[in-house]
């Protein structure tokens, strides 16, 4: 009884301690009510568009916007707009949010023109009214623009006149939206990472003549561009991007093996460009030994116009791909057939893990191909050829959802990418190889221990509209949200 007798003040001491510090907190936090409840009476403002800030994820899916507390408010009501196409601007998430903070959080996508507006709300129990007049902030998540190249201009001429500088940042031309433009003649990068980009909504037009864009070993990027080669005069040594013939001894850094490696931090890509009647390479390395660390195609329409081409589409002759991957996109000819060695893909040289640059070690490789579109590609060649390159252990393989009508080798398609062995690892499935009328009934997969499963034996029903446009019909490739999204209904 002592003992309890004991404890049972201390109890009550403690429990006193934590009521006094509880108590003390509240009236802190009483306290700053007291400050903030001091602004009375008022119409408030809306946080000023200065002091409104956004930061985006380091993947690009999602943003932060902050904005300073307004003492006295009740609340902010804060609206984001995609304004891509200004004229048609629509809502991020909920319009009018009510936010009792000051930062919120949204959606994101790469490459987009974004609107804030934020409005301040009234406090009843303060009568302070809200702010009258709402802040408006526009921003972006693009590249800044290095320079706006005006519409009627020929691009030869102008990089002539204005060459691209030496930059250790990547630069950024910017074509005017629905401008048209002419290319004559090569286009020269040198060793500056360069992105070279129209409007999403509506595309800038090049009509190439003659030339590429000649790239030294550095990242290159084209977006949101439509590129027509129907008059080209050029030679079939040209391409669209096309690697130096001569290594650019300023700032190289060479591996052991020889190679101007372009880093897997910057890569060559082709983002939303639509390219008809293409009659040559789509990028050739020229025989040299350049290592591409990654190359990306994402949502294009690539077309080409040649029945006697008798390269790789993409075409290493000397040298490396690291990592390629090519997704929501369409590839077709608008000749059948097409040469047997027109080829998707080709590296001549051996595997990623032989290529030791000086700044990165490359120990695997991986090819990716998904939910795109082949129509009338290299009907009689091989899909892809190669002497090494991602076929080691470690290599990574996926081909899924995708749609393959009348291309390559009589629809042996999934076998010649998987370089008929089971040595890389290999994700597949929901793939369609139609062709001349029927499903390809050969090898499916490399062998029977790894089939590509699930793949469909149906007729996509997959049709050419003319000018890069397809429509597909077939009901199991719609469920399945196969192929290009582009000739899908909408969901």
């Amino acid at each position: 009884m002592k003992i309890k007798s004991k404890i049972g003040p201390i109890r009550n001491i403690l429990y006193l301690m934590v009521v006094l510090m509880i108590t003390s907190c509240v009236d802190g936090f009483k306290d700053d009510e007291t400050w903030t409840s001091s602004v009375k009476n008022i119409t408030l403002e809306s946080p000023a568009a200065d002091k409104i800030t956004v930061n985006f994820s380091a993947d690009g899916s999602e943003q932060t916007i902050t904005w300073p507390l307004i003492p006295g408010a009740g609340g902010y009501s804060v609206s984001v707009y995609n304004v891509d196409d200004p004229d048609n601007p629509y809502a991020i998430g909920e319009e009018n949010q009510v936010i009792d903070g000051v930062s919120a959080k949204y959606p994101a996508t790469e490459d987009t023109r974004y609107k804030v507006i934020i409005k301040t709300l009234g406090n009843t129990q303060n009568n302070n009214k809200e702010a009258e007049v709402a802040t408006e902030k526009a921003y972006d998540n693009m590249l800044p623009v290095t320079a706006i190249i005006p519409s009627g201009t020929n691009l030869t001429e102008y990089f002539t006149a204005n060459p691209i500088p030496v930059s250790s940042t990547e630069l950024c031309y910017e074509l005017v939206a629905g401008g048209s433009y002419s290319m004559t003649g090569n286009i020269l990068q040198g060793m500056t990472a360069v992105t070279i980009r129209g409007d999403k909504v509506d595309h800038a037009k090049i009509a190439v003549t003659d030339g590429s864009f000649v790239n030294d070993g550095a990242g290159f990027k084209l977006k949101f561009l439509d590129m027509d080669f129907s008059g080209f005069t050029g030679t079939s040594s040209n391409a669209v991007i096309l690697m130096n013939t001569t290594f650019n001894a300023s700032g190289v850094e060479l591996s052991g093996g020889g190679y101007v490696v372009v880093p897997t931090t910057s890569p060559i890509a082709l983002q939303s460009c639509k390219i008809q009647d293409m009659p040559y390479y789509l990028f050739y390395d020229n025989g040299k030994k350049y290592a591409i660390g990654t190359m990306l195609i994402k949502d294009c329409i690539i077309g080409q116009n040649t029945g006697t081409f008798g390269n790789a589409l993409i075409r290493f002759g000397a040298g490396m791909l690291k990592d390629f991957t090519m997704i929501n996109s369409t590839l077709y000819n608008e000749v059948a057939p097409s040469h047997s060695s027109n080829r998707f893909m080709q590296i001549s040289s051996s595997h990623a893990g032989n290529v030791k640059p000086t700044t990165e070690t490359w120990a695997n490789g991986s090819l990716t191909i998904t939910n795109c579109t082949f129509w009338q590609a290299g009907k009689t060649a091989q899909a892809y050829n190669a002497n090494g390159a991602m076929r080691q252990a470690g290599d990574k393989i996926t081909i899924q959802k995708n749609v393959f009508v009348d291309s390559y080798e009589n629809g042996r398609i999934i076998n010649r990418f998987r370089s008929a062995n089971s040595t890389p690892s290999y994700t597949g499935g929901e793939n369609t190889q139609w062709y001349d009328g029927k499903l390809f009934t050969g090898t499916q997969d490399a062998t029977s221990a790894q089939p590509d499963v699930n793949y469909f034996t149906s007729d996509p029903q997959l049709t050419y509209q003319g000018n890069g446009i397809f429509k597909m019909e077939g009901s199991v490739q719609i469920s399945a949200r196969t192929g290009d999204p582009r000739w899908l209904p909408a969901q």
